[in-house]
């Protein structure tokens, strides 16, 4: 996902224009791989040096050819694994969905999200290399929002990102949020802007 500086103001201004209907804070956050998944480039690696043993076997290769040969494979094996697709095929479905959860909660902890006076802040979270997304939010509006809330949020945005507009996809979400934050936590005169307005992209 590549976003202009364009892309960036359309959403620093629905950020403003949601807040504006509650005393929330909303940030958007979008990362493009919540783990490196280190295992991914071993588990290649010893693929293609597996298959390249055998190879070697069945063809009869002297020891020279077959030290290089495992060596090169090894290699190979190990830098296809920056190619996403490529690498997607080592990593199982669970640990996508741990690292996924998991850098989430830390990156709603990182960009202070949980320190807002009125414990009501609440973060879009989107990872580009795990396809996925998830709303973190603080404990004061936890208690409130009702169950299956987000999920429903998480599925409009989902629809929406697959005409590939990414820009209107995420700031569509964020005035949707607005508009749910409103039913229980609506703007006061006492409220103050305790979080940046703005796409936090991390790397």
């Amino acid at each position: 996902m590549q976003f202009s500086d364009e892309d960036k103001e359309k959403i620093r201004q629905a950020v403003i224009e949601a807040e504006k209907k509650t005393s929330g804070e909303i940030v958007p956050v979008i990362i493009r791989a919540s783990d490196a998944y280190p295992g991914s480039y071993y588990r290649s690696s010893l693929l293609w040096g597996f298959v390249c043993i055998l190879c070697c076997y069945f063809f009869e290769a002297s020891h020279t050819i077959m030290f290089w040969s495992f060596s090169a494979s090894i290699l190979v094996g190990y830098l296809l694994c920056y190619f996403d697709f490529y690498k997607k095929l080592f990593i199982t479905k669970q640990e996508m969905e741990e690292e996924f959860s998991q850098r989430a909660y830390q990156s709603f902890l990182m960009n202070g999200v949980s320190q807002t006076k009125e414990r009501n802040g609440v973060m879009l979270y989107i990872s580009a290399f795990e396809k996925k997304a998830m709303i973190v939010s603080d404990t004061g509006i936890e208690e409130k929002i009702k169950p299956g809330t987000w999920e429903k949020v998480i599925n409009d945005l989902i629809t929406l990102m697959k005409t590939k507009d990414y820009t209107t996809a995420i700031s569509q979400t964020v005035k949707e949020l607005g508009t749910l934050l409103n039913e229980h936590f609506p703007d006061h005169k006492d409220d103050e802007d305790e979080l940046a307005n703005k796409l936090i992209i991390e790397v």
